[in-house]
């Protein structure tokens, strides 16, 4: 009897100790949370700790993005239509909301000879002024461009009048960027002197300037020199030698991957802010990262849809020009060759506009809505 106890005692101590140390060997899996993305895309489970990202569904022609609700002490950018979520150790939920608003319908005429869009809310806090890039035109913001006209309506859906025009030279379609005689400020002088007179916009009404590459250099010159309350460059860093003088505040959006044509760009960028906030100018500094392609990325230019944008995700996709997270491996700009893998119709009925999503997407040099809020809630503050 006491040989057979003990031998049943050294057995289960046997078994205990290999137990034990199988525990101690085994990794323990790591947990994962739900997110669950209402009116929008994201939705799926990570482990804590994880960045991930939220995007909302394309407003309808009535509505802008108001913000998220539910569980925003999560989101980077809760009031922006697409943010970074860092997963906390529990199951988050977030819903994107709408603003409802009239739709916005822009008034093209020519005035000094060049074209000009206009929309002019009622009870109006002031005129934003935006300017296009090299190539470009007026018609770029009003009806040619996804995130440029994005901005536009998000702009006049919080209180502010559009006034769009273009540069008097329309064979490079550059802006004149001197200081003394310039005819692209004496033209949009003129066309607001215009629009003054027919009763469009009331005169003494604030100015506020936006630019995009070339025309964020304009936009720094003209701020400046007719004393706009505030202004918005995007992937370029303005004038250098207006900084040391201007007093108008300006919110600076830059693109991480902005380096093809410029890579100083963002260096140069910065200096200029540095400068301005060394001057107590008030002032901001944004950089935008690159973010995921997803299934309903495209959907937000006319005639693509969600089906058609699905067909364009996949045909990315399964050509290998998506990381297992969803961006882009290879920048837009540089290797042309995802051209060819677009599925008709859309290789050519909307060639520029999924080009225009993937350079946002990938922090290359393109205007973005992504800072949408941020902008009006720094021209809000003058």
């Amino acid at each position: 009897m006491f040989k057979r106890v003990t031998l049943t005692v050294a057995v289960l101590f046997l078994i205990t100790s290999c137990s034990k140390q199988l525990q101690n060997t085994t990794p323990t899996p790591q947990a994962t949370y739900s997110l669950t993305v209402s009116y929008g895309s994201g939705s799926g489970q990570y482990a804590t700790g994880d960045t991930t990202y939220v995007f909302s569904d394309p407003p309808t022609t009535t509505q802008v993005f108001d913000g998220w609700a539910g569980d925003t002490a999560n989101l980077v950018s809760p009031h922006e239509w697409r943010s970074a979520v860092k997963m906390p150790a529990l199951n988050i939920r977030v819903t994107a909301t709408y603003k409802t608003v009239p739709s916005i319908a822009f008034t093209n005429t020519v005035i000094n000879g060049s074209q000009v869009y206009y929309y002019i809310p009622t009870n109006y806090r002031g005129i934003i002024l935006p300017y296009h890039g090299t190539g470009g035109s007026a018609v770029n913001w009003a009806a040619g461009q996804a995130e440029n006209m994005a901005f536009c309506k998000y702009a006049a859906a919080n209180g502010y009048a559009i006034v769009i025009t273009e540069s008097k030279d329309r064979v490079n379609k550059k802006w004149d960027l001197s200081q003394t005689g310039n005819v692209d400020i004496a033209n949009v002088d003129a066309i607001l002197k215009s629009l003054q007179t027919t009763g469009v916009v009331a005169v003494g009404k604030p100015l506020y300037g936006v630019g995009m590459s070339d025309g964020s250099a304009f936009c720094s010159v003209i701020t400046y020199l007719k004393g706009y309350k505030a202004g918005a460059l995007f992937c370029y860093g303005g004038i250098q030698k207006v900084f040391p003088l201007s007093s108008v505040p300006i919110i600076w959006n830059m693109a991480t991957m902005d380096i093809t044509d410029d890579p100083n760009r963002q260096t140069s960028a910065v200096a200029n802010y540095n400068v301005l906030k060394g001057r107590g100018i008030p002032c901001t500094y944004y950089v935008n990262e690159p973010t995921p392609i997803y299934a309903d990325r495209f959907s937000v230019n006319q005639g693509i849809g969600s089906n058609g944008s699905a067909s364009i995700y996949n045909a990315l996709k399964g050509a290998g020009y998506l990381n297992t997270k969803g961006f882009l491996k290879t920048d837009p700009a540089v290797d042309a060759s995802w051209q060819a893998i677009i599925p008709a119709p859309y290789n050519t009925l909307a060639q520029q506009a999924i080009e225009d999503q993937l350079y946002v997407a990938f922090a290359q040099h393109k205007f973005y809505k992504d800072s949408n809020y941020r902008t009006i809630a720094f021209f809000n503050r003058f």
